[in-house]
């Protein structure tokens, strides 16, 4: 309800590599959503429903890691490639 697609992948490699390559701001909402969803998990509370995030919003915000996580597996199958040589 209140994370995005994004929040909620399984931190790879890749993941970490391309979550250290994001902008500051863009790592501290990813942190401060995280947190309160901790938060609320251990309060056993739920997220006011005004800050639910849409599903249009997810589609629009939601996936802020995928160019960089491109990115990084780009490199990553081009390094494997030169290491074969």
């Amino acid at each position: 309800m209140g994370l995005y697609h994004d929040d909620c992948l399984y931190e790879t490699a890749d993941i970490q590599e391309a979550l250290r390559r994001v902008p500051q701001s863009v790592l501290d909402e990813r942190n401060f959503r995280a947190q309160r969803a901790l938060q609320l998990s251990l309060t056993k509370s739920i997220l006011p429903k005004d800050q639910w995030i849409s599903y249009e919003e997810d589609r629009e915000k939601g996936r802020y890691l995928q160019p960089y996580l491109s990115e990084v597996i780009k490199e990553r199958k081009e390094m494997e490639e030169w290491n074969k040589k």
